[in-house]
């Protein structure tokens, strides 16, 4: 049962303690060939929804980046196009 997981839709914020420049190029090239968005503005985040089976080796690569902080939601293979108003609908309802 450890190897389930129920949450693949991310939110990651870019801005992180120890996070240079070229690392946030990097995260926005990860998110991007993962199919995702990078928010723009003071907060911005990463948004990106995977399948199950592919979020230990997200988060691993997400990891190496130096990218620790982030949210994990329900959720799989959200349209890039909608990914933000699911992520708000989310945090609203919680």
């Amino acid at each position: 049962m450890t190897n389930i997981s129920f949450g693949s839709t991310y939110r990651i914020p870019v801005s992180q303690w120890g996070i240079n420049n070229t690392k946030k190029l990097q995260l926005k090239n990860f998110i991007s060939s993962n199919n995702g968005i990078v928010t723009k503005g003071k907060d911005s985040c990463a948004l990106v929804s995977i399948s199950d089976k592919k979020d230990m080796n997200f988060i691993r690569k997400l990891k190496k980046l130096g990218f620790f902080e982030y949210e994990m939601f329900e959720g799989e293979k959200i349209p890039k196009e909608s990914l933000e108003e699911y992520i708000k609908n989310i945090v609203k309802s919680k």
